[in-house]
């Protein structure tokens, strides 16, 4: 955070265009923090930038970019340093895929592994230098509540989180005492666009504990003031985390297997 009355060094928001990334960044910009939004979807962009100047908020820069993109981190590195330098990068970008993983299209599959693994760590490399020249720099790390367990009809989804939770506290550790923090925000479900790209084809409704995009927003801000490095919002997903350090995992994934289930298969 910066000293009172400092201005707040520049936020990098991954995934901006909707979901939790387009909450928190115009979260962010409300509280006065200026903020580079990144996405592939440019107009969506534009339209958050040109509601907070229109608001008298802090600037929110928009960067039509894949995240997966070779020379993206580069590229993302050299726009913060044009902005002043960020002092807090949020790694939200995702994908998803629903349904039996025989049946998954390959390019969709590595598209994932990409976003959700190998863009979030190399986008993680490059912006270290830069938070620790901010002082008091940070890196948060959207994973999942699905991190904690095996999830069958979303395995690879589940795995790239899983995955972004252990690197995310290995991190966390080579980094203490250190002028940079690094977290994994582990929401559960989300009310967003997300279910609809992966696939779900609104087959789960609306489970319980879901959070609106601009709760889920709220929480990882208050995990970032607080500097959690793991932190899963509400009780009912709090006790699932809690549970598989306790529950066998066979029954964990039977019963997760029995809940996903796709209809077709039931």
């Amino acid at each position: 955070m910066a000293p009172p009355g400092a201005p707040e060094p520049l936020a990098v928001v991954t995934g901006a265009s909707a979901g939790i990334g387009l909450a928190l960044a115009r979260e962010l910009s409300r509280r006065g923090r200026p903020v580079l939004a990144v996405a592939r979807r440019e107009d969506r962009l534009r339209s958050l930038a040109a509601e907070a100047h229109a608001a008298g908020r802090a600037e929110i820069h928009p960067l039509a970019l894949d995240v997966a993109a070779p020379g993206a981190p580069e590229r993302l590195v050299e726009a913060s340093r044009r902005l002043g330098g960020a002092g807090l990068l949020v790694n939200n970008a995702g994908l998803g895929q629903y349904g039996r993983f025989e049946r998954a299209d390959p390019a969709r599959l590595a598209a994932m592994l990409r976003v959700n693994c190998e863009a979030l760590v190399l986008l993680s490399h490059a912006f270290l230098p830069e938070l620790r020249a901010a002082g008091g720099g940070a890196i948060l790390n959207v994973a999942s509540a699905a991190a904690f367990q095996a999830t069958p009809y979303t395995a690879v989804y589940g795995a790239t989180k899983a995955f972004v939770l252990s690197f995310t506290e290995g991190l966390a550790e080579e980094l203490r005492g250190s002028s940079v923090w690094a977290g994994a925000f582990c929401p559960g479900p989300v009310d967003t666009e997300f279910g609809e790209v992966a696939g779900t084809g609104g087959r789960f409704g609306k489970p319980p504990g879901m959070l609106t995009a601009e709760a889920a927003a709220l929480e990882a801000i208050e995990q970032l003031r607080d500097r959690e490095v793991v932190w899963v919002p509400h009780p009912i997903y709090k006790l699932t985390a809690a549970a598989s350090r306790l529950v066998p995992r066979a029954v964990l994934r039977r019963v997760s297997g029995r809940i996903h289930r796709p209809t077709e298969d039931a």
